[in-house]
């Protein structure tokens, strides 16, 4: 998805190089090589990415570097902490998550004008969210057995997030006591925060429902661990084979029932296949057989998955008014269309609560 260009990109590679020069002790030959803008990235998040040579005790030394700040301009989330992204992939690197090694983070804003952080650029390709990776692209020119390998590798992945013990104290950074005592009430109170603040007064019929749907049918809770958040392929980078090279994207990462992720991940990829009129390739095992082995593998409980189904489509939903918002602002999408309340997830959470 574009995203429009808001710095000069050769002075933030000069500003960068100048920067990495008082990191970097006692190195030679520094050069930054600017590889991706923001047309490359995702949508809630600047980033860009370098490549770094340089000289250090007579050896040469070649890295991929990605650079990612903290949002200016419109924001799609109300609120954006990178270092919480900075510290969950530190941390996770010490249970085998396949996250990217974290170098720097930089909580001033004398560099560029905004916080940022550093990581190395992971291998591989992550499947295109735009077009829908069902669709087209290197998915969809995959065999069966790479598609099942991407497919598996996403929730085993996903599980070894999930059996990390919280009970360390190591992740309460992630914990989020002002909007409540309790992890689901915490995650409701979030987005239904987040739907105001989104919707600015106007009515979103379906979202409205929604809303009053879950808190309703709030179950109690029964387990906890870290949430991935954004949990789901497209935030995976692979390898061509399907196997899993990196995990990405950390901006909705919290605790509390890891059936969340499951059924985000899950719901997701409806919306980008029977939500946009596509099939979902073979080779992708179907839902029922990935609830078995997500259980299978954490030994946690999918018993209230259709209450975190309707919360996955709630929160995609709520999160598209933004999107679009930000699409109409920028004028990549032409204002009048509606499109913030009727897009290809609005009648998928409208048909689900009809079903329940």
């Amino acid at each position: 998805m574009p995203k429009p260009q808001e710095r000069d990109l050769e002075q933030t590679k000069v500003t960068f190089a100048n920067w990495l020069e008082l990191k970097l002790e006692n190195i030679n030959n520094l050069n930054v090589e600017l590889l991706g803008g923001p047309e490359n990235t995702g949508f809630s998040n600047e980033t860009l990415s370098f490549n770094v040579s340089y000289n250090l005790d007579g050896d040469d030394v070649k890295k991929g570097m990605v650079l990612r700040f903290y949002p200016e301009g419109f924001f799609v989330f109300p609120d954006y902490d990178i270092h919480k992204q900075y510290l969950i992939m530190q941390k996770l690197a010490d249970h085998e998550i396949k996250v990217p090694n974290v170098l720097w983070y930089e909580p001033s804003d004398e560099v560029f004008g905004t916080s940022f952080y550093v990581m190395e650029m992971a291998s591989g390709d992550a499947p295109s969210d735009n077009p829908p990776f069902h669709q087209e692209g290197w998915v969809a020119d995959s065999s069966e057995e790479v598609r099942e390998n991407i497919w598996w590798g996403w929730v085993e992945q996903m599980a070894k997030i999930h059996q990390v013990d919280i009970s360390t104290g190591d992740f309460a950074f992630l914990n989020r006591p002002k909007l409540s005592e309790d992890y689901l009430e915490q995650e409701l109170n979030y987005y239904f925060n987040f739907h105001d603040w989104a919707m600015e007064g106007e009515a979103h019929p379906v979202a409205d429902k929604a809303r009053e749907w879950l808190k309703t049918n709030k179950p109690s809770p029964k387990q906890a661990s870290i949430l991935w958040g954004d949990c789901r392929c497209a935030n995976i980078m692979y390898t061509s084979d399907g196997m899993v090279s990196a995990v990405l994207d950390w901006e909705m990462a919290a605790l509390g029932d890891p059936c969340i992720d499951l059924a985000w991940g899950i719901a997701i990829d409806d919306c980008n296949s029977k939500g946009v009129h596509v099939d979902r390739l073979s080779g992708f095992p179907g839902p029922v057989a990935t609830i078995a082995k997500w259980e299978a593998l954490t030994g946690f409980s999918a018993e209230d998955f259709d209450y975190y189904y309707i919360l996955a489509l709630y929160k995609f939903t709520v999160i598209m008014v933004k999107v679009v918002r930000k699409l109409e602002h920028y004028e990549i999408m032409p204002m009048g269309m509606n499109a913030h309340i009727n897009n290809h997830v609005t009648p998928m959470l409208e048909a689900k609560l009809k079903e329940l």
